[in-house]
Order: C-alpha cells, then structure tokens, then sequence
C-alpha cells in the first residue's frame, strides 16, 4: 500500500519520523510531504497567490521526502496533485505532539491537512499523542495508527470524512481500549500577556493553555483522562458515532 504522510509539526518532527518507519516497518511505500516549520493551529488554510517552494530531503522509511514551504494542507495538496507519480492509496496526518480534541479540532492544522485529504476523496486519518506520552507508548500508538489506517481503506466510512484518533500518555500496559465516541464542548482556557517593550511598542504573548479539566462525559476527552485510544469521525455533514462502533478497532498480530 502506498502512504501519504503528512503533519502540521514540520519535517524535523520526531513524532513523523516514528511514524514514517512504523508504516516502512510493515511493508508500505511510503512518501512525506510535510511544512518546512512548525504549522500549528493553520486548520484549512492553504496558498492562493504565490508559489511553493518544494525542496527534496530524506527520511528513513521514506522512499520520497519532500518540505513545503506553506501550511499543513498545502503540504497535503502538493503531496496529492504534485510530487506523488502514484497516487496513495491512503493519507495519514501526524503523529501530532498534542492531543487534537474538542473544539481543537476546528483549528488544528494536523486535522486540516487530513480533512483535506478526505476532501480530494482519500481515507484519511489524523493522528496525535500528549508529549508527555512514554516513548514505548508513542512506538505501541505509530504501529497501531498503521495497522488502523490498513483498516480505513476497506472501511465504508461516511463521505469525505476524517478519522481522529488521538492516545493516552500512559504506559501500554495501562491503555484500557479504544473507542469510537463523540468530540467534546471542550475549549482551551488562555488568554494574552500585555508587554510593552524599551521602546514603547506593545505586544501580545498567547499566555499558556490551560485545559478545562471536566469534559463531557463519554466524549473524546473524557476517554483519554480515563486511559482509552480515541477514535472519532469527522464530516462536513456531520457523523453520529454510534453509526460506526463497527469499525474494527482491535489490534491485529504483527
């Protein structure tokens, strides 16, 4: 199968780069296409009105590698009607360093350049773990994410829709399952830090995310603080949950 990577953390992310000799270690082609620099919180954003520079590099896994000079879902663009001869077969965005939950999803670039995958009529997957995550937690969460995006392709997932799936930062040993459920209210508490510097101009520093610490229960977040892999299907029209608890979500043997 041939995969697309893509993220909104730039080439330089480890977490792609775990991901990218997950999906070579199970026998996949693998081509990424992801942002020069760091592209977070970009959601749908992409480049009307200059060009792209697109620069080829290496990745261990990959058999193409390139960085795009542009945000998450330009990333996915070029990969999709671009640099890729041979068209994918399937479209995975991440691994994400931070969970894309929520109202997050709205503004995720990690979201956004899977949400445009699904868009051009791809199986697309995002994928995300807290940094806090142990690292045989990130390794056990890259293979599963391959293994999960194997499935999405014969799946019959609603139109144009994204597999979110995000992990919890606990050993695996302590995951206590997966499940398909709904995307929670939840919002991020932050505001600005006035700051006037020597010179008399004023700036605004994002201050730090503080999370809402009681999500709905049974939503996606609720489930990553009780220890559970999440998985949640995002469409333009909408998914009820429910509709799709047949995904199989279980671990196939290596």
């Amino acid at each position: 199968m041939h995969i697309l990577l893509v993220n909104d953390d730039g080439f330089d992310s480890r977490l792609l780069h775990i991901l990218c000799r997950a999906a070579a270690e199970r026998g996949h082609r693998v081509t990424v296409c992801a942002p020069n620099s760091q592209q977070s919180a970009k959601s749908h954003a992409f480049t009307l009105a200059t060009p792209l520079k697109v620069v080829k590099d290496r990745m261990e896994g990959a058999q193409d590698a390139w960085r795009i000079e542009g945000t998450p879902v330009d990333a996915c663009r070029v990969g999709l009607l671009g640099v890729c001869e041979e068209k994918p077969d399937l479209v995975i965005s991440g691994i994400n360093a931070g969970y894309n939950v929520g109202l997050a999803t709205y503004v995720s670039g990690t979201v956004g350049a899977a949400r445009e995958a699904a868009f051009q009529g791809y199986p697309a997957l995002a994928v995300s773990l807290e940094p806090r995550t142990p690292e045989e937690t990130i390794s056990f969460f890259a293979d599963y994410a391959v293994q999960l995006g194997e499935k999405l392709v014969h799946y019959d997932a609603p139109h144009q829709s994204v597999c979110n799936v995000n992990a919890p930062p606990v050993p695996v040993a302590d995951i206590q399952g997966v499940t398909v459920c709904p995307i929670t209210c939840h919002v991020y508490k932050d505001g600005y830090e006035r700051v006037v510097s020597p010179r008399g101009e004023t700036y605004f520093w994002l201050s730090n995310e503080i999370e809402d610490m009681c999500p709905a229960e049974n939503t996606d977040l609720d489930y990553l603080h009780r220890g559970y892999i999440t998985v949640t299907f995002l469409a333009p029209e909408g998914c009820r949950q429910e509709d799709y608890a047949d995904f199989p979500l279980k671990i196939r043997e290596a």
